[in-house]
Formats: C-alpha cells, structure tokens, sequence
C-alpha cells in the first residue's frame, strides 16, 4: 500500500503536469494568432468608441460624468482605470490600450472554460472546449473592437466554474463575479437569477436542518 503511494503521487504530477503544459500551449499559440492578425492602425468605432469617449471622460474629470452615461458602463469604468494608469493625453494610444485588455482579457477567457468543462468532461476533452475558444476567430475579431462583450464572457464563465466548487466561499465570490458583469452588460441579470435558483436547489437540504 505504501509502496504504491509514491508512485501514484508520481503519476498525478506527471499527468497535471502535462495537461498544464498543453492548456498554457494553447494559451500562447492563440495569443501569438491574435496579435500576429491584431489591426494597431484602426481606429475604435461603434460601440468601441462610445465606450471610449465615456472612459476617457472619466480620465479627465476624475469621476462620473454626471451629463451622460453609457447604458452599461462597467466596461468604460474598469479602462478608465488603465487610462489613469497610463495616463496619456494621446489618443490612439489610448485606444490601443482599450483594444489591447480587449484582447487579452478574451485569452483569459480560456481558463476558466477549460476547468468549466473539466467538471463534467475529462481533462482532455476540456482542453478540445478550451481549443474552440482560444480559436474562435468571432471572438478573436471582437475582441479587436474593444468592446465589452470579451470581460463579460470572462466575468460569466469565472462565476459559473466557481459556483459549481464545493467551497461555499468560492460560491458566494462568484455571485460577486456575476454582479459585476451585470455592470458590464444588462443581461447579465439572467445568470443571476439562474444561479440563485440553483443555490436555493443546491442547499436546500443545508437550510431545512
């Protein structure tokens, strides 16, 4: 029995380790795929650009603006914080930077998928489930619009993988999650619902005793 524990330790490792190797693999290759297509010489239009006039509105007065506001206003609100960061009065690049956490915000997508699928598929069959977003090439392309919907998908995704953990501190954070990406889009206000009737069914029993 104590001889096998050694080995059986060896062989999670191994297997971790390898399926580690392959997600980061999978991370860096759509990383390398969307900045080797990425446009720096386009500029933000539509949507992209209502959002950043908002955000750099907030950069310059240091708060809300109390004349107008997006109709979700999460998204302009979380860059305004990298404008400040950066704090450049040029304005392509502060388009860039928009585009940019656009962009790497839809790579992180990719985490939380993998380990979303991985609760119900195994490990490799949640790396093919990570593949398919890592590569979608409409999330690729949306992602640079610098638009919202890349943070939104990251907020959604986290919040689902979380609440289905046992840990009910992880539960809880992920209604945390799912909030903010009500801020972020309206109809973020479904996975509310949705979670909090699955936490009602999920606990029940927990609140009878």
């Amino acid at each position: 029995m104590h001889k096998n524990e050694p080995n059986l330790s060896r062989n999670f490792k191994a297997s971790f380790s390898r399926y580690t190797v392959i997600l980061l693999a999978i991370i860096g290759i759509s990383f390398i795929i969307r900045f080797y297509f990425y446009p720096p010489n386009i500029p933000l239009v539509t949507d992209g650009l209502l959002y950043f006039a908002y955000s750099s509105a907030i950069h310059q007065i240091g708060g809300l603006p109390s004349d107008w506001s997006p109709l979700n206003n999460g998204w302009p609100i979380f860059l305004s914080i990298f404008f400040t960061i950066f704090d450049s009065k040029d304005i392509l690049t502060l388009m860039q930077i928009q585009k940019l956490l656009a962009v790497v915000i839809s790579i992180l997508i990719v985490i939380p998928v993998y380990f979303l699928c991985k609760k119900f598929v195994a490990r490799k069959f949640a790396l093919v489930g990570a593949s398919f977003i890592a590569f979608d090439p409409r999330l690729m392309i949306n992602s640079f619009l610098g638009t919202a919907e890349p943070l939104y998908l990251l907020l959604i995704t986290s919040s689902l993988t979380l609440f289905l953990f046992s840990n009910k501190k992880l539960v809880y954070f992920s209604f945390v999650l799912v909030s903010f990406a009500t801020m972020i889009r309206g109809e973020g206000l479904v996975f509310v619902l949705v979670l909090s009737i699955m936490f009602l069914i999920r606990y029940r029993k927990e609140n009878l005793t």
